[in-house]
């Protein structure tokens, strides 16, 4: 009998924790990409939301070791399961409905991220990391309960990665994929009770079921105001296009792509293609279906291949106004960069529709290197154009210092570079002489402009003007931007701060306060000191090596859910190692600690050879064995030191899973925080993996004084 309850106990510990990671990982995807929707999608308020959410539940995994000393976990987890299947519906609801707070067309700043991001986030959080010792209770105080818990969460994280990159976003909405994460953890929850739980388990099912139709309502909270005509998820964001009057809207992540009547793309197009001949093949990067390829069927090319990143923006077209159907235009799905990277193709103009260097993914084609292989792909007198932030008459210090680093590394590659002045800077830059006379090309050609000619051009094209911007430009020396150095993103961070009316100190003061609980985490206590240094260190190999990716491959979404995947892998195989191997804990120790040190100096050198590698044979190695073995390496070396610590650690099995859990996610928490908003925009890969390096060189020194 006492057989059989151990075997009903283990077989409720693995279900409660598989549920658990399952909808802990895809309810955090699904809010980073429902707050980027309110808040803007730049890395800042990503890292924010991580932070926030690796913080909190680190505290609640300390509070749940205390609720675990209890007898009788079940009911505990019961209700812990009842409450991660309907908070997320909150969260998302609070989310939703955040712009009906602030003025409408309001910049939200950081300040109103943090304080609403913690206040939606903080119920789940504690909730979910107080069930990993709550879960691990079942085992009744087993030695190795903390790394059976790493492990069993580990694997409830890689399903929900999986189903939530593969599954969930591709044919559900948000809100019906929190209406199966919901169902799944009350089934789980079914297993906590007896039968008289049971009737409370099928009222919230209902209700979940009952409360569908609340996804549009709370979508239209986001857009007060407009009607909305279409809502859908990609890979890569949530598009919507809305109506305001007469007026059709397209929006990505509720940042405006387009609206009827925009006549932006004039500038862009006509600047470019008015110092070549008529016929020329042109490469547009994005922003094709909302008007620029009209531009460009005006000067009659004999070329004009159009990549999108995210297919359903090219479906956009059927629904506005069918601007793909000329017969010289081949469309692509994919990056833009990676496209020019492959081609075979040489054009006479080479044109990147794209925002501002507002994130990491986007700066990649403001850096040296993309104007490198931009060139690359050009003819002897071809031109590549593209925008920056400008100013009517008065260009501030941080986007002025954008512009710098951009026009620094177009000047390291082009020998002419022309810039426009105006609300918009347009760049021009070739081999070839260029010239300001827009005007009489536009009139021999007979193209007739709505407002280009009459109204923007004669200040565009003001000598005096002109001379002005390039001299605020030429005037101080500057690094360029780089793949590895993004500087103009950096800059671009500040300037939002800014803009958006968030004090710098209060940055500062999130940094500290992270340490702050990082130290609290791990005082007076060097086995959690090196666990926390290792959350560090996992968290900023993952963000720099999946930064090195994209930036030698592009934004290959699924490949990148695949290393995340790889990583959680290696962590749950590291875990299993550890319990195997013969070899003494404290060994296992110091051999991961020396791990990190190599990989570290390793993700650096393969840092300096991928981003300049061309040839075939160099790119399949770090596409193929390279970076996914370094990622699998780092989360094996994680997961092992996890596991081997956790057998070292003293006190009972709750203290020590709360406690090291805590110590793991706040280390965690410092790496996205830290790595992803202040090191790699401020120093790069580079000086993030030299981060890494020191730390752990601090922390295998520690370890080997405190032995002797």
């Amino acid at each position: 009998m006492t057989g059989y309850k151990g075997f009903a106990r283990k077989k409720k510990f693995w279900v409660c924790l598989l549920a658990l990671g399952t909808s802990s990982v895809s309810v955090q995807l699904i809010m980073i990409r429902e707050v980027m929707s309110t808040f803007g999608g730049n890395e800042l308020v990503i890292g924010l939301v991580l932070g926030v959410w690796l913080l909190f539940t680190g505290l609640g995994s300390v509070l749940g070791a205390l609720l675990a000393q209890k007898a009788g976990p079940e009911r505990a987890l019961f209700t812990g399961h009842i409450l991660i299947g309907v908070l997320p519906f909150f969260q998302v609801s609070a989310v939703r409905a955040l712009p009906l707070f602030w003025v409408r067309g309001e910049m939200l700043g950081l300040t109103s991220a943090i304080i609403s991001s913690i206040l939606i986030l903080i119920p789940f959080c504690l909730v979910a990391g107080g069930m990993l010792p709550l879960a691990g209770a079942l085992l009744k105080g087993s030695r190795d309960t903390a790394s059976r818990v790493y492990i069993a969460d580990n694997l409830g994280d890689i399903a929900g990665g999986l189903l939530f990159s593969f599954v969930f976003v591709y044919i559900l909405s948000h809100w019906d994929s929190l209406v199966l994460l919901g169902i799944l953890n009350l089934l789980a929850g079914a297993m906590m009770t007896s039968y008289a739980g049971l009737p409370l388990l099928a009222l919230v099912g209902f209700g979940i079921l009952a409360a569908r139709p609340l996804d549009l309502s709370t979508l239209s909270l986001r857009f007060p105001g407009q009607t909305l005509i279409v809502h859908k998820n990609t890979p890569f964001a949530q598009l919507t296009i809305s109506k305001t009057g007469e007026q059709i809207n397209v929006l990505q992540d509720a940042i405006p792509l387009y609206s009827t009547g925009e006549l932006d793309m004039e500038s862009l197009v006509h600047l470019p293609l008015c110092q070549l001949e008529q016929g020329a093949d042109v490469l547009l990067i994005a922003g094709g279906v909302f008007g620029t390829i009209e531009e460009i069927a005006k000067h009659r090319p004999g070329r004009v291949d159009y990549v999108e990143l995210d297919p359903a923006i090219l479906d956009l077209d059927k629904r506005i106004d069918k601007r793909l159907h000329y017969p010289f235009v081949q469309v692509y799905a994919g990056d833009g960069r990676l496209f020019v990277k492959q081609a075979a193709t040489k054009y006479h103009a080479v044109i990147v529709d794209l925002p501002d260097p507002e994130n990491a993914q986007l700066n990649r084609f403001y850096t040296k290197e993309f104007f490198c292989e931009a060139k690359s792909v050009l003819k002897d007198n071809g031109i590549l154009a593209f925008t920056l932030v400008g100013a009517e008459n008065y260009l501030e210090e941080r986007g002025l210092a954008v512009n710098r680093s951009v026009y620094t590394a177009l000047k390291h590659t082009f020998k002419h570079v022309l810039v426009f002045p105006g609300i918009t800077h347009y760049y021009l830059a070739s081999d070839s002489t260029l010239n300001t006379d827009i005007a009489r090309v536009l009139a021999r050609r007979h193209i007739v402009t709505k407002r280009l000619v009459d109204y923007e051009l004669p200040g565009m094209t003001d000598p005096f003007r002109m001379d002005i911007l390039n001299g605020l430009l030429t005037e101080k020396k500057v690094p360029p931007n780089r793949d590895l150095s993004p500087s103009a993103f950096g800059h671009f961070l500040d300037m939002w701060m800014k803009k958006s009316g968030s004090p710098k100190t209060l940055q500062y003061v999130m940094f500290v306060s992270i340490l702050a609980f990082a130290v609290f985490a791990c005082r007076r206590d060097m086995l959690r000191f090196t666990i926390m240094t290792s959350g560090y260190a996992g968290m900023a190999f993952e963000l720099s090596l999946l930064l090195l990716f994209q930036i030698i491959y592009g934004y290959v979404y699924l490949r990148i859910c695949i290393f995340v995947t790889l990583f959680m892998i290696g962590s749950a195989l590291g875990a299993l190692a550890s319990g195997k191997l013969k070899k003494d804990t404290f060994w296992q120790v110091l051999a991961t600690e020396s791990a990190f040190i190599a990989l570290s100096a390793l993700a650096c050198l393969a840092t300096i050879n991928g981003v300049g590698a061309k040839g075939q044979i160099s790119l399949f190695a770090m596409q193929y064995i390279v970076i996914p073995a370094l990622i699998f390496l780092v989360a094996f070396a994680t997961g092992c030191q996890f596991s081997a610590v956790s057998r070292m650690a003293t006190g009972t099995w709750a203290e020590i899973t709360g406690r090291l859990y805590m110590a793991d996610l706040a280390g965690a928490a410092c790496g996205t925080i830290l790595t992803g908003l202040l090191f790699l925009p401020k120093i790069g890969i580079i000086g993030v993996m030299t981060s890494v390096l020191i730390i752990k060189v601090l922390s295998l020194g520690l370890n080997l004084w405190q032995r002797k």
